[in-house]
């Protein structure tokens, strides 16, 4: 074989690895996202004032990450409060919430939410690189192919907001 044939398809499978590994980082399988979003509910106490009316989810993401949120949500209840979704388009739509949910792609949006959430008694959550770190109360990162949370109880409670003990062991601690 040339060497020039051997570039050629060096090249292309340099390319389809590429290609390969962008799209596995892409594949975020949001239902599970959604699942242990309820599941943090179920660990997280929030005042008294936010325990009337609709349990409020808001979203800043894709279409994908909202639909499984939104599907999640149906039929279910925290405490007595019937679980809506809403699309976050910005920080004023934090007073409305419980949880905000940060898609990674949305992490330029972050620091704009970050205080109007805290004083609203507002669970952030992320996903990636450095959101426990930068404040949010729980950040979904994938080890070794597995999806794991870190958890800032530090944010947490600064947010108004109580942690049972239970999470806090499941989750690997930041902050």
């Amino acid at each position: 074989m040339s060497i020039k044939k051997f570039r050629i398809i060096a090249l292309i499978i340099g390319a389809i690895l590429l290609i390969s590994s962008f799209l596995k980082a892409q594949d975020v399988n949001y239902k599970l996202h959604a699942g242990l979003l309820y599941h943090f509910t179920k660990h997280i106490e929030w005042p008294s004032a936010k325990r009337n009316g609709d349990f409020v989810i808001g979203v800043l993401g894709n279409a994908t990450l909202y639909a499984a949120v939104e599907e999640m949500a149906k039929n279910r209840t925290v405490g007595n409060q019937k679980i809506s979704v809403v699309n976050v388009k910005s920080a004023e739509d934090a007073d409305k919430c419980h949880i905000i949910y940060v898609q990674r792609f949305q992490n330029g949006q972050f620091n704009a939410i970050y205080p109007k959430a805290k004083s609203a008694h507002v669970l952030l959550i992320t996903e990636g690189e450095e959101g426990g770190k930068r404040g949010a109360g729980i950040n979904f990162i994938t080890i070794e192919e597995k999806l794991k949370f870190e958890l800032n109880k530090a944010a947490i409670e600064d947010s108004g907001l109580k942690v049972s003990s239970e999470l806090v062991k499941l989750s690997i601690p930041v902050g």
